[in-house]
């Protein structure tokens, strides 16, 4: 295959996916250790939550036809026969014109047919309550697996447990997770210009911004990523770093090296490796066009290209869908805007473009940001980007997007 006989986002995606199907690796780890990682498994639950009838409101347990015309100026005095106290089993079974204090959160009596809010209720001695409201039937009570379920599928495999859900799943009970382990991904910058983060600015040398990019970027999508001092464009010191990379990673990222140029010895490195194989030569996307996905002994390489903007969105568009992919995670973050620009592109190619988010007037409006892909201080201020598909021609003022939040 020549370089940049491209391909579409859409095709370069599904090699991928045809081409790495090796099965992921599973633990299995303690609630907390759970969040922010994969589910290997759907997590059903075993119980129902709550398990027993409880209270949603601080008052009294009743028999809702013994205060149905309970108001203010026609009171209802019913007798106080006990109080539920919290985390206790509640044994009182109501008789009519009985009724019994229950905290909020507490077991109610069996047989309750609603709870009349305290603010109503007005205790007169230790055994005689005015109910000055009525309730219907079953108000401000919690059924039984009212929240949860018992069999109920609370997450399905592929999905990623965030914060909240650690406060369902230790109410589900659930003490023991099962999660895909975290894919490591090596990073490697190249370049004679580039230069590490200890080592002084000089001449024309720039530090290793991509690396720190593709660091957060790979953090964001909960995945471990390594990264190694950048490397001179040195088909043998690129060769060693990438064999360094390969056994010590799942995946590996190199960034500088993959447009046409004299030094630039990416896609020869790749091809140096005996179980080595080109899949995509340039993919048809802007910004990174330039971008190279291998194989190498049954792990996935992709050569970035060196401009930072271009990187970036490379990982955005091709690498984190590819990671959504393996570990089966559906789901999209975008918010649907307004586009408040008449802007055209060339067809042929996909576009991303980042785009700022403003409320004008009750609605949500985007803006571009036009940036040349060499810089970096926009994309990391923009709020996210939008995809423009390969066969238009561009947006028009007023269109609806999806703008795709980072």
């Amino acid at each position: 295959m020549k370089l940049f006989d491209v391909v579409s986002v859409k095709e370069t995606l599904d090699i991928m996916k045809k081409t790495f199907t090796k099965n992921l690796e599973i633990e299995n780890v303690n609630l907390v250790d759970s969040l922010n990682r994969y589910l290997a498994n759907d997590i059903v639950s075993k119980i129902n939550v709550p398990h027993f009838r409880k209270s949603l409101v601080d008052g009294y347990a009743v028999i809702f036809r013994d205060v149905i015309s309970a108001s203010d100026t026609n009171p209802i005095q019913m007798n106080l026969i006990g109080e539920s106290e919290m985390g206790k089993i509640c044994n009182f079974e109501l008789d009519e014109e009985d009724c019994v204090y229950v905290p909020t959160g507490a077991m109610i009596p069996e047989n309750s047919q609603g709870i009349v809010m305290i603010e109503y209720c007005e205790k007169l001695n230790d055994t005689e309550v005015l109910i000055q409201k009525g309730v219907s039937f079953n108000e401000n009570i919690v059924e039984v697996g009212e929240d949860i379920k018992e069999n109920e599928v609370l997450y399905k495999k592929g999905y990623l447990i965030n914060e909240r859900d650690l406060g369902v799943l230790a109410g589900a009970n659930a003490k023991n997770i099962s999660v895909y382990k975290g894919l490591v991904v090596g990073v490697i910058s190249t370049g004679d210009e580039i230069l590490n983060l200890d080592e002084d600015i000089k001449e024309a040398k720039i530090k290793d911004i991509n690396a720190y990019i593709l660091y957060g970027q790979l953090k964001n999508m909960h995945l471990n990523p390594i990264i190694y001092p950048p490397v001179k464009d040195n088909l043998e010191e690129i060769i060693n770093l990438m064999q360094r990379s390969l056994n010590e990673c799942d995946i590996v990222l190199i960034s500088g090296g993959s447009s046409v140029g004299k030094k630039d010895e990416t896609l020869k490195a790749i091809e140096s490796f005996d179980k080595s194989e080109v899949l995509v030569e340039g993919i048809a996307i802007k910004p990174g066009k330039p971008t190279i996905i291998a194989n190498i002994d049954d792990k996935l390489v992709v050569g970035l290209p060196g401009h930072p903007l271009s990187c970036a969105f490379v990982v955005e568009s091709i690498i984190k869908p590819h990671i959504k992919s393996l570990y089966e995670c559906e789901g999209e973050n975008y918010m649907v805007c307004e586009f408040e620009y008449n802007y055209h592109k060339a067809k042929g190619r996909e576009e991303f473009l980042a785009v700022n988010i403003k409320e004008e007037n009750n609605k949500l409006l985007c803006t571009p940001i036009f940036s040349k892909s060499s810089t970096i201080k926009q994309f990391a201020n923009c709020d996210g980007y939008i995809k423009i598909d390969r066969d238009l021609e561009g947006i028009n003022k007023g269109d609806v997007v999806k703008v795709y939040l980072f």
